[in-house]
């Protein structure tokens, strides 16, 4: 039973951990990505400045580079986000698997621990028995041996009754004669 009980702990610690590190990939890999995208933003703002500094492009060309530049950051967003999602959909799959297998492990562990429990049972109710149990075969044995004895000693009582008897008469047939 201490086995089933140690074992369940260890499927919870190790459940746990599983769970933190993929927490903390998601958490580092998240952040990345942000650092990243807020890195091309520092850039694309620095480029647009530069461009209206220099003004010496016609004012659609700028137009055209910031338009550019929205769409680009536009389209990082999407990424960032796309990723998150995957790898925090991916995330869940894992605690989910995580989660059932923890479930599975601790059922399992709670069958055993219920096994062991009844085996302790089962053990201590036979030991019960076989020591109430125990003085029937003693007292039974010195019963049958004490049996003969009995047995004698009726007939030893009831030959002495017998010439008791025979005796009485004997001498009430001697007082009458």
């Amino acid at each position: 039973m201490t086995t089933a009980v140690q074992e369940a702990s260890q499927a919870i610690v190790n459940g746990a951990a599983e769970a933190q590190e993929l927490n903390l990939q998601y958490a580092q890999n998240t952040l990345e990505n942000s650092i990243e995208v807020l890195k091309n933003y520092a850039e694309d703002t620095r480029h647009v400045i530069q461009e209206l500094v220099e003004q010496s492009k016609p004012q659609q060309e700028v137009f055209q580079t910031v338009v550019n530049t929205a769409l680009a950051a536009q389209e990082r967003n999407v990424k960032l986000v796309q990723s998150m999602l995957e790898n925090g959909t991916e995330v869940l799959k894992v605690h989910a698997k995580s989660s059932r297998d923890l479930v599975q492990t601790l059922a399992e562990q709670s069958q055993k621990q219920q096994e062991a429990l009844q085996t302790v049972a089962r053990g201590t109710f036979n030991t019960f028995v076989d020591f109430l149990t125990a003085p029937f075969p003693y007292l039974q044995e010195t019963l049958e041996s004490a049996r003969p004895a009995v047995s004698r000693r009726g007939e030893t009582e009831q030959h002495t009754t017998r010439e008791g008897v025979a005796a009485q008469k004997a001498i009430r047939q001697a007082q009458n004669s």
